[in-house]
């Protein structure tokens, strides 16, 4: 939320300033112009006067706003709360200068052209008025607490002597509890400063100007503001959960699944392994924990393989709990699997969590190295023999390089791993509690953790904070690539993808894309040779795609599918999949490529913001997108789901 509220404050000081700029020179015939070009001149002279001096002191204004401003997270960042509160003091008086000197320029809300630019200066300044007020009520709710959550130097006459780590937990919870009201206010602080902001019209502003970024960074700042204030509304529902979500007053349990990434499926990761976790108090206790083949041997082969199965998963022809995550939409396939899982597994849990290998990373990045009874010590460290952490190596080693212990056995490793952890994370000093919080948060918006449950009112909650892995609905453009790893080792810890979105629009607006999907394997490939004790990572990968696209979308054309793309709708969306992978797959130090013409199912309007949702796959880290739209490109990294506005 730091880094959030700190490029907030950039882009708002960078549009501000370009709101502030002077026009470019004119430059006049006046042989041409005649008495027209007179009175040209003497309009430009009069607006030297009255608008290019006022401008030169909003710049300065603007210089010295986006200074201060900046120390407001930085004091967050820091740990820092008396600096933070310091800022937003002097921020707020140089805002304050900055209007008035503003309100010199008010002669141009008369100006026919001028006008609108006018109002979005206003639009701009009313609305960091209220984020600084948001501010405000956020760290003065939080001063009572600063100790507690890590803020500052510790208050040794006011610290508490001997807490346990129950007392210390539920004393955290309390405080977010009393913190209710400050987040309302927070929120309808917000919820104005983006009401102020939506009303700018990035279109109106030239791409760039003086070779800086002039649209973007408006589009931008309306939508950094708009969503801010979306979360700030969807966090307080789940503040009131959290008590008994960690076992206060009650005991809770949990099916704790971990997703292997390394081998991509549509929710994350192969279904690797299970445990059940107890939480009493925010104490947390592994009842169980197992190979994920085990419970699927109770289960049996039960059911037939739906199709997918059958016609890309070699050698399969039942369906198995292990393959029941096959919808890209988490509580879909969640869905199926509690409703199976149910048949040879504990039925008294409240929900599940799935985690993947980057949530295991992340932690013991900020923990150092953990000790596990029994199983060794795990780290984050990077792991010369596959250039990749420890800890992910030494999982898949147990689990799959061939030895004398038994297969189930060896995967039962998750439920302890995962208890140390947790442990170990209860116990940190006070001042680390803040890494935590915002790494968790980080690992929901990138959709490492995902969670589902059984509570609809819980599960409302969560999907709000799009912490439930749901395909979302949009009136917008959309777009959702969905890989399945059928039988390709654990290729995808080495796979880059690259995602090219060309939208062409004709003269009666209908919408045209070409999407092109670029893997890569630049690793050289492992030794699979198990019965030598090898373990086989990179192997040839076999790839089932499904691309979700607006709902009514018209495929034209495709290449480098093996099999003749199939379209139809799901998740009310369109959907085109395709597969490669049996006559010619994906090979370490080897390239593919997927391309896909398809015209959309409405007409962009001219003049009007072009949006687009994109929706990153769980279990995926940061494919690379281009999207190519009206002669200029956007080009970034895709960590989470992306909202654009071309």
């Amino acid at each position: 939320m730091a880094d959030a509220l700190e490029k907030q404050v950039k882009l708002e000081g960078e549009a501000m300033a370009d709101l502030a700029k002077p026009p470019r020179k004119l430059r006049l015939n006046f042989k041409k112009l005649g008495i027209l070009g007179l009175v040209l001149v003497v309009l430009v002279g009069l607006g030297v006067v009255f608008g290019l001096l006022p401008a030169l002191a909003l710049k300065a204004d603007i210089m010295a706003l986006s200074q201060e401003a900046q120390g407001i997270p930085e004091g967050i960042q820091n740990q820092n709360l008396n600096q933070s509160i310091e800022k937003l003091a002097t921020t707020k008086k140089f805002l304050d200068q900055l209007t008035a000197d503003y309100r010199k320029l008010s002669w141009l809300k008369v100006v026919p052209v001028a006008r609108s630019y006018y109002r979005d200066g206003e639009r701009v300044t009313n609305g960091g008025r209220y984020l600084l007020e948001a501010g405000e009520v956020a760290i003065e709710a939080l001063r009572p607490y600063s100790d507690l959550l890590g803020f500052g130097k510790e208050n040794e006459v006011n610290k508490p002597q001997g807490m346990t780590t129950e007392q210390r937990l539920m004393l955290a919870l309390d405080t977010l509890d009393k913190l209710g009201p400050s987040l309302d206010q927070v929120g309808a602080k917000l919820a104005l400063a983006s009401q102020e902001t939506s009303q700018i019209n990035p279109n109106r502003y030239p791409e760039t100007l003086f070779g800086k970024k002039i649209r973007g960074n408006i589009a931008d700042l309306v939508k950094m503001i708009d969503s801010t204030a979306k979360i700030a509304g969807e966090v307080k529902p789940i503040v009131s959960y959290l008590k008994p979500l960690l076992g206060f007053p009650g005991e809770k349990k949990y099916l704790l699944l971990f997703q292997n990434d390394a081998e991509l499926r549509p929710t994350g990761g192969f279904l690797t392994a299970y445990a059940i976790l107890s939480v009493n108090k925010g104490n947390f206790k592994p009842l169980g924990s197992s190979d994920i083949y085990s419970l699927d041997a109770k289960f049996g082969n039960r059911l037939p393989a739906p199709q997918p199965i059958k016609d890309y998963h070699k050698n399969v022809y039942n369906w198995h709990l292990r393959d029941m995550n096959l919808s890209p939409d988490f509580k879909v396939s969640m869905d199926t699997f509690w409703a199976n899982y149910q048949k040879v597994g504990s039925s008294d849990i409240q929900g599940i969590i799935a985690i993947d290998t980057n949530v295991l990373v992340d932690l013991l990045r900020v923990l150092g190295p953990v000790g596990v009874a029994d199983w060794g010590t795990f780290s984050a460290e990077n792991d010369k023999r596959c250039n990749c952490p420890q800890v992910f190596y030494e999982l898949e080693r147990l689990a799959d390089q061939p030895v004398g212990t038994l297969k189930a056995e060896r995967k039962a490793m998750i439920g302890p791993l995962m208890h140390s952890i947790l442990l170990n994370v209860m116990q940190s000093p006070r001042k680390r509690w803040p890494e935590f919080f915002n790494l968790v948060f980080s690992e929901v918006q990138e959709k490492h953790l995902l969670f589902y449950f059984l509570d609809p009112d819980i599960q409302k909650a969560v999907e709000a904070l799009n912490a439930a892995g749901r395909i979302k609905e949009t009136e917008a453009d959309y777009l959702h690539v969905n890989d399945c790893n059928f039988a390709g080792a654990k290729s995808n810890m080495f796979i880059k993808e690259a995602f090219t979105q060309d939208i062409a629009v004709g003269g009666d607006g209908t919408v045209t894309k070409t999407l092109i999907i670029d893997y890569k394997n630049p690793e050289p490939a492992s030794n699979c040779n198990l019965e030598a004790g090898e373990l086989c990572l990179n192997a040839l990968y076999r790839d089932w795609v499904r691309i979700y696209v607006p709902k009514g979308s018209q495929l034209i054309e495709a290449t480098g599918s093996e099999i003749e793309v199939k379209t139809y709708e799901d998740l009310d969306k369109t959907v085109f999949e395709a597969f490669y992978g049996d006559t010619s797959p994906l090979r370490p130090q080897g390239k593919a490529q997927l391309t896909f013409k398809y015209q959309l199912p409405f007409k962009a309007v001219k003049g009007q913001p072009y949006k687009m949702l994109i929706q990153k796959q769980p279990g995926t880290y940061g494919y690379e997108n281009i999207v190519k739209f009206d002669g200029r490109s956007e080009v970034f990294d895709l960590t989470m789901d992306k909202q654009l506005i071309l």
